[in-house]
């Protein structure tokens, strides 16, 4: 065996656990040092029946090696041995007190060692020693005499002081058994724990026995909770994590199980040495006894025998043991007022500890971080984001640098007493009793956590009382179908009947059916004239993406956001070939002028695709804004810049920017061919009389064919539009059919509003440019006869609901018609200064360009009020410009469609219950036959 299983030594064994086993102890300085756990939050099992070994008398130490302080106060003189500082130097004598630490004393050591080799060597040649690179050993052995007189120290055993140990301390406490001297020796770091690794293989390598004591051992013991560098005192080195059963149970290992090893360390236990050597003797004996099986049984016999009378006497003396023992016993008690969690299956069990209490009421479970993940925590606390602390460090190769986030009480106000919350990180693999988890839940006392493919615990709060019962998912409940909400194996036809016709706005699918779900969506239903309605596309993808989003792997929703706004842009881009086929955007002049409106309505007709997937993207736009914010929010606590959230958000604004490009392309090619057909009706408004005979006539017959031929009429614009004379009706038909297609799409309000604003804009530009441009009509008796062809435009539009809109962008045309049909004696009566003030819309060139053109009479020339003052900027375009039209504004607004509320439509529920079928198909084509469900 090697030195360091050669501190088996009862009494230096204890040396192994001074701080945790003093953790409550009411004296004041063992609290200092016990003020750090490994993961100051996690315990290991302690279960000895040992404790005789921990309370033997001591022997007086020996006093070459170190003078004890006369008070706790006072300063005591140790000696540190060792040639780790300087090659040959055998020790060096240090002051200490009682509460000088490891630390501090490596350091004087250090101090001294630099202050002899600078008066000895040129400072520029001295090197530089830092305390982290040199560890202080607690050594036991003792000197043995060589054959020339000289003495020569002979280790038995050594263990690495923690940095805040007190060395004067130790000695005070714990002393090693007669025959033996204690001494402390320094070395570096490095050899040390190259040499104990070095013999941890060695360990490793030992017989069969030596197996099975090392599974029972690892069977109650944990450790490993915090990451190296941040377990306190405790991370750098292994020996220090044992607990007290560690320590009985490698002292069992000496004395029962190691049968015919190192004479020594069988009289390590002063109180059973004679039951040890009398099971020595018997050993000696079965080798000439081979031949003999029964003798062999015997021997084995007595052996167990013997075994279990030590037991006895050694569980006898644990009942009988000091409060020290007692303490180690209530240390792997759970704690009665936080919650903890209970480790049931883990990954390493060295370094895994039973318990993982949870001390503040926000807690992280992670893996030791890298150094460029370290690199970016603190570049976020530079920039004042402060990243979340692991408090529990796992040590499986799947887990992330944060993991798991579980928030309690006070980080969750609104949760009732007894629940916490808890999710994962963003590709963390968590179970919530059985169930893969995604995203935040309610987690409860008695519920069984899953942390990456190994860890598994059990989430106790014993606040709450009675203890509720552990929470587990049914074995066969984790494969079944996601099409309905199994109660068990007896209801599983009618909970599928119930979920096939329930009319709750939902579409349960599995991840892998996702493509053929998305596919089975846009195929049947990309026509206006599709069964399920015209805003179909929208209702089903929009409960199909909030289900994923919901309750799949957040990667997939991205990639569905993606997937169906590329597949609705290939349709769209497709009706938009189509309809250029059919208008074609260069046409003659006497095409143009051809166009009445029974052309209108045949327009309205085939941009009927366009508007349908115009209202349909607009409202998915809203809805995956709503996901996508959603998400970022989720997923806010995340580590900024991290490559996978990146990369979906990335993706989600790729699939708005899709939408994006659906409505601005639909917009404006519907915007584009209405005022085409706009264009050829609007001069008429200019031309015709609307009080001559003819028209009034027309009107009449026109009246009497809608009454007697179509009963009433149509509905109400309709009846509005055939009462209109015929040259006004023209134009305000394809006012009428953008209404009704609009309406018929159910396109959102703002971009309903929009549409019919550039309609306006452009009514308002061409017929005011039309009118500057021919002077023509700048008289009285025009300009009344374009005013009342306008009024009865704008009160058929006020009556539809878009009088606001028209008086906003027809506001020029109107104060224009306006000026000119003030009456002529007033005209001439009024300077220049009042006719800008009246008539303020109109720049100063077009204002003088109507007056300059004014029709007051034959050879009368403008009355020398109307000139403009001197400097008055009179080169500037009389003509309203087409460039200047509204931008479109897409819409950031609450989506239409409310998937709390039941399925709004019959259409719309037929169409679902479709898709239920179809995914219960998809389902049941992966099942045996002996295991499908029959409705």
């Amino acid at each position: 065996m090697d030195q360091m299983e050669g501190t088996d030594s009862p009494r230096f064994r204890k040396l192994h656990f001074p701080v945790g086993l003093w953790i409550n102890s009411p004296r004041k300085h063992f609290a200092k040092l016990g003020g750090r756990w490994p993961s100051a939050v996690s315990v290991k099992s302690t279960t000895s029946s040992d404790a005789a070994s921990l309370h033997e008398a001591p022997s007086a130490p020996s006093s070459h090696h170190y003078l004890p302080p006369a008070s706790s106060t006072a300063p005591g003189l140790i000696k540190i041995y060792g040639d780790a500082l300087s090659s040959g130097a055998n020790y060096r004598s240090l002051l200490a007190t009682a509460h000088s630490t490891a630390k501090q004393l490596i350091a004087q050591v250090i101090t001294r060692y630099t202050e002899r080799e600078r008066e000895e060597t040129d400072d520029a040649a001295l090197q530089k020693h830092s305390p982290e690179d040199f560890l202080l050993c607690d050594v036991i052995g003792k000197p043995i005499q060589q054959p020339d007189g000289a003495f020569q120290w002979e280790t038995e055993c050594r263990r690495g002081v923690a940095e805040w140990e007190c060395p004067l301390l130790l000695v005070d406490m714990w002393r090693p058994k007669e025959g033996f001297e204690r001494r402390f020796e320094i070395q570096r770091r490095d050899d040390y724990e190259r040499e104990e690794r070095e013999k941890e293989k060695e360990r490793e390598r030992e017989g069969e026995n030596h197996t099975g004591v090392r599974w029972r051992r690892s069977r109650i013991q944990s450790g490993g909770g915090a990451e190296e560098g941040e377990r306190g005192h405790r991370g750098r080195n292994s020996e220090l994590r044992r607990s007290i059963s560690d320590m009985n149970l490698s002292l069992r290992r000496r004395q029962g199980n190691h049968i015919g090893n190192d004479p020594r360390r069988s009289g390590n236990h002063p109180n059973n040495s004679a039951g040890l050597q009398d099971r020595k003797n018997i050993v000696s004996m079965i080798a000439p006894l081979e031949h003999g099986e029964m003798m062999r049984s015997k021997v084995r016999d007595e052996v167990e025998r013997r075994n279990k009378a030590d037991k006895a006497v050694e569980e006898e003396k644990d009942y009988s043991a000091c409060d020290l023992e007692v303490m180690s016993q209530s240390l792997i008690l759970p704690p009665t007022d936080r919650p903890y969690f209970l480790l049931l299956q883990g990954y390493d069990q060295s370094k895994d500890f039973v318990l993982y209490i949870m001390a503040g009421h926000t807690h992280v479970f992670g893996r030791k971080p890298t150094m460029r993940e370290r690199e970016k925590d603190r570049e976020r606390e530079r920039k004042g984001k402060r990243p979340l602390k692991v408090e529990t460090f796992l040590s499986a190769p799947d887990m992330l640098a944060r993991h798991l986030l579980v928030r309690r009480d006070s980080a969750v106000p609104d949760t009732p007493p007894g629940q916490a919350l808890m999710r994962p990180f963003r590709g963390g693999s968590v179970t919530h009793n059985g169930e893969a988890l995604y995203r935040e839940a309610v987690l409860k006392p008695g519920d069984v956590i899953g942390i990456g493919g190994h860890f598994l615990f059990l989430y106790r709060d014993p606040r709450v009382t009675p203890a509720p019962p552990l929470a587990l998912a049914l074995p066969w409940q984790a494969d079944v179908p996601s099409t309905c909400c199994l109660l068990g194996l007896v209801d599983r036809q009618e909970a599928l009947r119930q979920y096939l016709g329930s009319t709750e706005a939902l579409l349960r699918f599995q991840p892998r059916h996702a493509d053929a779900l998305l596919q089975e969506i846009i195929s049947k239903n990309s026509s206006p004239d599709s069964e399920g309605g015209p805003l179909a596309p929208a209702f089903l993808l929009s409960i199909m993406i909030d289900h994923a989003s919901k309750h799949l792997d957040p990667a997939l929703t991205p990639q569905l956001l993606l997937k169906a706004a590329n597949q609705i842009k290939g349709i769209v881009w497709d009706n938009i070939k189509e309809f250029g086929d059919k208008h074609p955007t260069q046409n003659s002049t006497e095409q143009e002028v051809e166009l009445s409106a029974p052309s209108a309505q045949k327009l309205s007709s085939d941009l009927r695709p366009l508007m349908f997937w115009m209202s349909n993207a607009t409202e998915l736009l809203n809805f995956f804004q709503v996901k996508a914010e959603a998400m970022e929010k989720d997923w806010e606590f995340e580590a900024p810049g991290d490559p996978v959230l990146s990369a979906d958000l990335d993706t989600c604004s790729e699939a708005l920017a899709q939408l994006d490009d659906v409505i601005m392309h639909t917009f404006q090619q519907c915007v584009y061919h209405l005022t085409k057909t706009l264009y050829s009706l609007l001069p008429a408004l200019l031309d015709n009389n609307p009080f001559s005979s003819l028209e009034k006539e027309k009107e009449r017959d026109e009246g009497r064919e809608m009454d007697g031929g179509e009963g009433g009429g149509g509905a109400g614009e309709g009846e509005d539009v055939s009462s209109l004379p015929p040259t006004v009706a023209g134009l305000v038909e394809v006012y009428r059919c953008s209404l009704m297609l609009s309406r018929e799409a159910c396109l959102s309000p703002p971009l309903t509003s929009q549409t019919f604003g550039y309609l306006f804009f452009f009514t308002n530009t061409s017929l005011l440019n039309t009118l500057l441009e021919r002077d023509g009509l700048f008289s009285w008796s025009r300009a009344v006869q374009i005013r009342t062809n306008l009024d009865l435009v704008l009160d058929w539009l006020q009556g539809a609901g878009l009088g606001d809109i028209a008086s906003e962008f027809l506001k020029k045309l109107s104060v224009t018609v306006n000026f000119l049909c003030v009456p002529k004696t007033r005209l001439i009566q009024s300077s220049w200064a009042s006719l800008q003030e009246d008539h303020a819309l109109l720049s100063p060139t077009q204002l003088h360009h109507l007056l300059t053109h004014y029709k007051l009479g034959p050879a009368r020339a403008p009355p020398t009020s109307w000139a403009p003052p001197p400097g008055t900027e009179l080169s500037g375009d009389i003509f309203e410009s087409f460039l200047d039209h509204p931008p479109l504004i897409l819409p950031n607004e609450t989506p239409q469609l409310d998937l709390s509320q039941p399925i709004p439509s019959p259409e719309l529920q037929k169409e679902v219950t479709r898709l239920r079928n179809f995914l219960w198909g998809l389902d049941q084509d992966e099942l045996p036959a002996n295991q499908r469900t029959r409705l």
